[in-house]
């Protein structure tokens, strides 16, 4: 059985919560789409921006502690206090900047939003082009952080048990790494085949710093 992972709502994430009504104006009060973002808590093309609390704040509901809970949990959250004032709604939420960082020997590195609360590490890959000939597919490298923690795993796609291994589907702001071959890099005299490697490294080191210090 695949292990997929709850994503939990953190500071500095952004939420579309879309409410459904019978009545026109309700539904327009409730679903802004003002450009841009004025305030912590303005509603941003057309989401909620997670204040440094953990909160988000809605017209007719007020401030909602989001921190910590599933965009499954938000929807029942907002739709009880909804029902509270308005009849026949309708609620559902969606994470807005679930990204993903491939790095390393693959066809097309770099940063990859994903539209939903759903990908898989195998996804992951193809979306940045496979890995390229060489690259190794027994020690590729994905970077988690859990709780404040970061978290290192090696994973190895010819083994059969990655299927069911936690770390199988991916979490907001994971970096996955794909390793070359140790053979590609002294194949040529001149050394120039390494600066791919060191290239990738620092790109590495720099995707870390800056997708878990955003916060």
């Amino acid at each position: 059985m695949v292990n997929r992972p709850s994503i939990k709502i953190e500071p500095g994430d952004i939420l579309q919560i879309t409410v459904s009504t019978i009545d026109r104006d309700i539904s327009q009060l409730l679903n802004p789409t003002t450009n841009g973002i004025t305030g912590v808590n303005t509603p941003v093309a057309p989401g909620y921006l997670v204040d440094s609390v953990g909160a988000i704040e809605m017209p007719l509901v007020g401030k909602v502690s989001v921190a910590g809970k599933t965009t499954t949990e938000i929807t029942e959250i907002v739709k009880e206090a909804m029902s509270k004032s308005v009849k026949n709604v309708f609620v559902s939420t969606r994470l807005l900047n679930f990204r993903i960082s491939i790095l390393g020997d693959v066809a097309r590195p770099g940063s990859y939003n994903i539209a939903n609360e759903r990908v898989s590490l195998l996804e992951a890959l193809s979306m940045a082009g496979d890995l390229n000939i060489g690259a190794k597919r027994d020690n590729i490298l994905l970077i988690r952080e859990i709780e404040g923690k970061r978290r290192y795993a090696t994973i190895n796609l010819n083994d059969s048990k990655t299927l069911s291994s936690p770390y199988f589907y991916l979490s907001n702001k994971d970096v996955i790494y794909v390793k070359p071959s140790s053979s590609r890099l002294f194949t040529s005299s001149t050394g120039f085949q390494i600066l791919p490697t060191i290239f990738g490294a620092l790109s590495l080191a720099l995707v870390i710093y800056s997708t878990f210090n955003n916060n």
